[in-house]
């Protein structure tokens, strides 16, 4: 196994589907399979997204957005509305987004802005 680990964006297990990140290792072979789309992203210094889901594919339901930082970084807040927590993830990191529930989180582009690589996999990590 070509093992790959990730920081997870996903839901908690509270009723209230809090976002939280939690750590996962998985097989490239089993991302390289499940890619519906790769889009690269050059994004500038400050763009900021409030609170949002992963959204659902119109033609595949549910997916996991992937992210690999190339350059740069940016930050992703999560937690329960006023106590959110600001995580950064810089050059290296692979970041996955399944949470397509609850309040969701939000994304802030750091400093120096970011290159990164998006894969768009069929289902969400964590369910496969």
């Amino acid at each position: 196994m070509d093992a790959l680990t990730l920081r997870v964006v996903c839901c908690g297990d509270s009723p209230e589907k809090y976002t939280q990140i939690v750590d996962l290792t998985v097989d490239r072979a089993e991302i390289d399979q499940r890619v519906i789309d790769t889009v690269e992203q050059n994004l500038d210094a400050g763009l900021t997204r409030d609170l949002h889901n992963a959204a659902h594919h119109d033609q595949h339901g549910p997916v996991t957005y992937l992210q690999e930082v190339h350059e740069g970084g940016f930050f992703v807040t999560v937690g329960q509305p006023g106590q959110l927590q600001e995580t950064f993830f810089g050059p290296g990191d692979w970041v996955a987004f399944t949470d397509d529930e609850g309040p969701g989180h939000g994304s802030r582009v750091g400093p120096d802005g970011v290159r990164r690589t998006m894969r768009i996999l069929k289902g969400l990590l964590g369910q496969w």
